[in-house]
């Protein structure tokens, strides 16, 4: 008989504690909620030398490369970007939607490395849970030696 009232005290808890439907899930770590978010978040992986956690803040409207596995190379074009990106301070300048495309916006940073600053446009992509990095125009970036120099197109060229 007293183990009853236990019991019955135990079954209230447990169902004080568990019923009323699962809670919310938690936003993944990957999860952006804004296009600028997308970028502070992808540039903070630059800085970080995070290779792995910009796989997860980059892809396509499927996803993030890290989950995907697309495009096969992936990988290497993160080092790449993180060789040209690494160590310039940057700014976000603007947000404009993509002409008719409301799952992308065209993200506007001034990226400074010493006397000078380059505007870069980066492409970000609405997965349906979140905001990821879809392209960054490393040309106009400039060269990660050399940042200064205006790009000179193939025509005008000796």
């Amino acid at each position: 008989m007293t183990r009853s009232p236990v019991f019955a005290c135990l079954m209230t808890l447990v169902v004080a504690c568990g019923g009323g439907g699962s809670p919310a899930s938690p936003a993944p770590a990957n999860a952006s909620d804004s296009p600028e978010a997308a970028v502070k978040n992808f540039m903070q992986a630059i800085a970080d030398s995070n290779i792995t956690r910009m796989t997860q803040l980059w892809g396509t409207a499927k996803g993030p490369a890290a989950e995907t596995k697309k495009p096969d190379d992936y990988e290497k074009r993160m080092v790449i970007t993180q060789l040209y990106l690494r160590g310039a301070p940057y700014r976000i300048i603007r947000v404009d939607p993509v002409t008719d495309d409301p799952t992308r916006q065209l993200v506007t940073v001034d990226l400074s490395r010493g006397e000078c600053t380059k505007s870069v446009p980066i492409t970000v992509v609405n997965t349906g849970s979140n905001w990821i990095v879809n392209q960054i125009d490393l040309n106009l970036a400039g060269t990660p030696v050399r940042p200064c120099e205006p790009s000179v197109p193939e025509e005008s060229k000796p």
